[in-house]
Parts: C-alpha cells; sequence; structure tokens
C-alpha cells in the first residue's frame, strides 16, 4: 500500500549565487582596458602614417626609392591590424575558456613597437639625402 505522506518534500536549497572568481573580474577589466588603450595607439599610428608619403617630397624624377616606402606602409599598416586582430581573437578566446589574457594586449603592444621601428628604419631609406 502507498500511502501518502503527511507533509510535501522539502524544497531543495535555492543555488548559491554564481559569481565569478576576483581574479577573472580583475582579469576582465584589465584586458579590456588594455585592448582600448592598444587601439587608440595603434589607430594613432595609422593616422601618423598617413604622412609619411611626405619622405617623397624631396624626391626628384626617380631618385627614390618607393619600395621602401610600400614596405613601411605594409610593416605598419597591414601587419600591425593583424596583430591587433589576431591578439583581440586570442584574447577572446582565452577569456571564454577562462584563462587570464591580460597579457596578449602587452604582447601585441611590443609586437607592434617592433613593426613600427622597422617601417621607421625602411622610411628612413626612402629619401635619397
Amino acid at each position: 500500500m502507498n500511502q501518502a505522506q503527511p507533509y510535501p518534500a522539502p524544497m531543495p536549497a535555492p543555488p548559491g549565487p554564481n559569481r565569478w572568481p576576483t581574479w577573472r573580474i580583475l582579469d576582465t577589466v584589465v584586458t579590456i582596458a588594455l585592448f582600448a588603450v592598444y587601439s587608440v595607439v595603434l589607430l594613432g599610428l595609422l593616422y601618423f602614417s598617413v604622412f609619411w608619403v611626405m619622405a617623397t617630397d624631396s624626391c626628384g624624377a626617380n631618385d627614390c626609392d618607393y619600395d621602401k616606402l610600400g614596405t613601411a606602409y605594409v610593416l605598419n599598416d597591414l601587419a600591425g591590424g593583424v596583430v591587433f586582430l589576431v591578439t583581440l581573437v586570442v584574447a577572446v578566446i582565452l577569456m571564454v575558456r577562462r584563462r587570464p589574457a591580460f597579457w596578449l594586449p602587452l604582447v601585441g603592444g611590443v609586437v607592434q613597437l617592433g613593426l613600427f621601428l622597422a617601417a621607421m628604419s625602411q622610411l628612413s631609406g626612402v629619401s635619397p639625402a
């Protein structure tokens, strides 16, 4: 015989609040802030590169090495944009997998600085003076 219980079964305890660990909150905030700074610096470098064409102002008919100017644009603009996008995508993947990602904009900034210095080196050889 199946008798009904005099009282209903107690309700299970509600689940506790699902809080992120402090390190994850801090990592997210720092990563976003560093990528914001990195994007502003990258936009500044892209704007600065618009004026590189003035390096050819002192050139005569065939005096300048325009290949070096093109290489400088590729290094700074194209490669710099690719580095930014790759670091951003990898940071999102790491954050989804709950891994620290604050170091990626720092590494991207160092690579961007290296690309900028390489572009400046190429740009210095454009004009024959």
